[in-house]
């Protein structure tokens, strides 16, 4: 009987754990995806309202990624000081401020800052959510609960595209971002009324922190770790973020309604991705097959998806889209990977520090790949098939170096 009650009372535990940490966290992150993919679907009437072309888009929507990299070091130094609570309220109401004075610009300079505000304002969510699970869970189960903090992510990422464009049929996308700062504040406010602090605060000063991160930078085992799957990831990113929606509508020909609903597809797929890989990491790990082999190979077939973007195969634009989304969820599983591979007190030190050089590139990525399309002259607001076969490609083929670094390794095949 006492047995059972202990089980019980664990299974509160985990519960209450569950609701008052992963959830509200979760939430933020959920904010934070629908902010970075939103412009996939509202770009129409971005470039409509106020004149933009392809490469003033790709520099529009990369201001979030360069803001999110910033950010990324000091964040994850905050994180292990004072820990996720006391750094995602005040952030996210700077990304609120942000989503306000995108609802308000009229000119490309005030777009760009303010998505640099609202990335500046959601660059800790996924690594705040991973920093209160590293705390409050136990190591083992920190890939199924990236797992689901991932899935949730997309969720948000589906709420950016069929319901947005269901949304923007009532308002437009200034009273969309209106509504967005509005509910970024009222997440700031769950997280700061319910998420209880961890009884563990490190006691780390500003100087051992930034050592802590430049010792992590000159070793080669931490960039062995990230170089196999970082250009896939900032790819996943930049292409989701907001080039899947003109490729579909380009080179896929579909309407813009029909745009909107294979974005949501993709966000589906993303789901399923990110719980499918999730819940296979778990189960192969009890076999001991580690997470490198899951994220790896998930990646290598993510790369085969852009491939059939960059030959434009005839097959239904959907199904890619759902492919992209969902194989490119494997890339996140990296996350749980890093997170796994360090005591609890220097996740968020050593997330962020992954964390800065995939948004670093996602942004170069974005932003370079609008560059490359706007060499091909538009005709009525569309781009040529060749200006993304050009620019995909060139995606394509930086990631082939970290698959074959993948293909080196031998610690995923089976633990000794």
């Amino acid at each position: 009987m006492q047995k059972k009650e202990t089980a019980d009372s664990k299974g509160d535990q985990t519960l209450n754990r569950v609701l008052l940490v992963l959830l509200p966290f979760a939430m933020a992150h959920f904010a934070s995806y629908l902010y970075r993919t939103v412009n996939a679907v509202v770009y129409p009437d971005l470039a409509r309202d106020l004149g933009l072309a392809a490469d003033n888009l790709g520099l529009l929507t990369s201001a979030y990624f360069l803001a999110f990299a910033a950010a990324q070091l000091p964040i994850g130094m905050a994180l292990d000081r004072f820990g996720p609570r006391w750094v995602q309220v005040p952030l996210l109401c700077v990304a609120a401020t942000g989503a306000m004075l995108f609802a308000r610009a009229n000119s490309l300079g005030e777009l760009v800052l303010a998505r640099g505000l609202i990335g500046l304002g959601v660059a800790g969510s996924l690594m705040a959510s991973i920093k209160a699970c590293s705390l409050w869970l136990p190591p083992k189960r920190l890939p199924l609960a990236t797992a689901v903090l991932l899935s949730v992510g997309g969720l948000g990422a589906m709420a950016s595209t069929t319901p947005m464009q269901f949304a923007l049929t009532h308002t437009d996308w200034r009273g969309a971002f209106l509504i967005m700062g509005a509910g970024t504040l009222l997440i700031s406010g769950l997280i700061f009324s319910f998420v209880p602090e961890h009884p563990s605060k490190q006691k780390t000063t500003l100087k051992e922190a930034v050592g802590a991160v430049g010792q992590l930078y000159s070793v080669w085992s931490f960039w062995r770790l990230v170089l196999y799957v970082l250009v896939s990831h900032a790819t996943f990113m930049a292409v989701q973020g907001l080039w899947m929606g003109p490729w579909l509508r380009d080179v896929g020909y579909l309407a813009r309604a029909d745009v909107a609903s294979a974005l949501f597809a993709g966000s589906v797929g993303m789901v399923a991705g990110a719980l499918g890989f999730g819940w296979l990491t778990d189960v192969l790990s009890r076999r001991g097959i580690q997470p490198l082999f899951v994220c790896g190979l998930g990646t290598c077939i993510f790369g085969l998806t852009q491939a059939l973007m960059v030959w434009a195969v005839p097959v239904a634009p959907l199904l890619i889209a759902v492919a992209f989304s969902f194989f490119g969820a494997a890339t996140m599983m990296n996350y749980a990977i890093i997170a796994q591979s360090v005591p609890s007190h220097l996740t968020g030190r050593v997330s962020t520090s992954f964390n800065l050089v995939a948004f670093l590139l996602a942004f170069v990525l974005q932003w370079g790949l609008g560059e490359i399309i706007n060499q091909w002259p538009a005709t009525e607001g569309h781009y040529p098939l060749v200006a993304y076969q050009v620019g995909l490609g060139v995606i394509l083929a930086l990631q082939i170096p970290g698959m074959l670094l993948w293909l080196s390794f031998r610690s995923w095949r089976r633990k000794s």
